[in-house]
């Protein structure tokens, strides 16, 4: 059986964007679902601001999966800055950029052992975002 998928929309995307992608998934038989972001959840970080709201919303939402269908690992789908975004999740090095964050543990979300797969959807990569650059 496929391992459940978590769907993370691209910057200013809402959950809603990402149905049909979701409806495709679990028609070949892919638990998925999508982060429950709407529009108005990445105001806070607009101008280059913290994407720690963002980041909670996915923890959230991969353990929720996790925990529903009893198993230690899903694959997450990153759309654009989706992507990058989903890198920082999984990362090695605290994200404390932005200082929103006093602890470096609590920075680092060490979500590398929970994901077996990420695929990256028209993701920047190559970002100039400094906190890209970091993981």
């Amino acid at each position: 059986m496929p391992l459940p998928t978590v769907i993370l929309p691209g910057y200013f995307a809402s959950a809603s964007e990402y149905r049909d992608l979701e409806q495709s998934l679990q028609q070949l038989g892919i638990a998925a679902t999508t982060v429950p972001i709407r529009q108005q959840d990445w105001f806070p970080t607009l101008g280059g601001r913290s994407v720690v709201p963002i980041l909670r919303k996915i923890d959230q939402a991969v353990k929720q999966q996790l925990e529903k269908h009893n198993t230690s690992q899903i694959n997450l789908i990153g759309h654009s800055a989706g992507g990058w975004i989903a890198r920082i999740y999984l990362g090695e090095k605290p994200y404390t950029i932005h200082g929103d964050v006093s602890d470096d543990s609590v920075g680092l979300w060490n979500a590398h052992s929970y994901i077996s797969t990420l695929v990256t959807l028209g993701t920047p990569h190559m970002s100039q975002e400094r906190w890209t650059k970091r993981n």
